[in-house]
């Protein structure tokens, strides 16, 4: 656009006219003449950035895409699928004692069990011979510890037993001991053990790391009583001699020397002559 002043024509551009006709309007409203200052214009227009910024940031960001891999289901477990070993994080190999005190003559009954805590179902070899408890004077693992009986040393060494546990299967087996010692091979006349502090603990072979916790016993025997004196029964009757027995009846004594009183004056009559008789 273009206007001519005084004989001269002048081009105006188009912000340049924007800019003019807002200069109209704001001198138009302002009463007293004066023309509005620029400050608060630019204040407006800065204000109206700040609150174009704070939308943009107070407005809610849209979820990312979920990554590809994520998108699929992982595979389910088959508790079905074709067995393989367990290992040992498959298996949790438990023993209890119905008691901890030991005395000699009455057996220690000990409860053994194999759990699969495993997903899927797996194969264990657990023979009584190789799913052994042991029993040790002292601690379990210690350089000092005796070994001093074992469920293997008289079990069948020829036995199969080849479990296929399920998860969360459980099979349990009862070992008794009889407070006697032991060696492999059963060997017998084997000595009786020591009174003290013993623990037991059940590993199965072919499974490394497959043991269970330590259960403490204690083997006591017990002091015999005290044997009678050697001077016998102090309650039986005294023995007989020279004194006879007190309790006998004198009068048999009596009765004989009587009768012996009786042979003298008899004698003496029969020996005596009779006195003539008187005329």
């Amino acid at each position: 656009m273009s206007q001519r002043i005084l004989g001269v024509e002048q081009v105006v551009s188009a912000p340049e006219r924007a800019e003019r006709s807002l200069g109209r309007i704001a001198v138009e409203q302002r009463p007293d003449g004066r023309r509005p200052r620029r400050g608060r214009l630019v204040a407006v227009l800065v204000v109206l950035v700040l609150a174009v910024i704070g939308v943009a940031v107070t407005w809610p960001q849209p979820d990312p895409p979920i990554a590809a891999e994520k998108i699929s289901p992982p595979e389910p477990v088959d508790p079905n699928a074709a067995a393989s070993p367990c290992t040992p994080e498959d298996l949790d190999v438990g023993l209890a004692a119905d008691r901890t005190a030991v005395t000699p003559g009455v057996p220690v009954r000990f409860t053994v069990s194999v759990r699969n805590t495993g997903q899927v179902q797996c194969l264990v070899d657990a023979p009584r011979h190789g799913l052994a408890v042991t029993v040790y004077q002292g601690e379990v693992g210690e350089p000092t510890a005796e070994r001093a009986w074992s469920s293997a040393d008289c079990a069948d060494q020829d036995e199969e037993r080849l479990l296929l546990l399920g998860p969360g299967d459980v099979d349990t087996t009862n070992v008794s001991w009889s407070d006697a010692r032991s060696e492999p091979g059963c060997a017998d006349d084997q000595p009786r053990p020591r009174p003290g502090e013993y623990t037991a603990q059940v590993a199965l072979a072919g499974v490394d790391g497959a043991t269970s916790d330590v259960v403490r016993l204690t083997y006591t025997v017990p002091q015999p009583s005290a044997s009678p004196s050697a001077s016998g029964d102090p309650s039986g009757e005294p023995s007989g001699g020279a004194s006879g027995d007190p309790s006998a009846d004198p009068s048999g004594s009596s009765e004989a020397d009587a009768g012996k009183d009786a042979g003298k004056d008899a004698g003496k009559d029969t020996d005596e002559e009779p006195e003539p008789s008187s005329p």
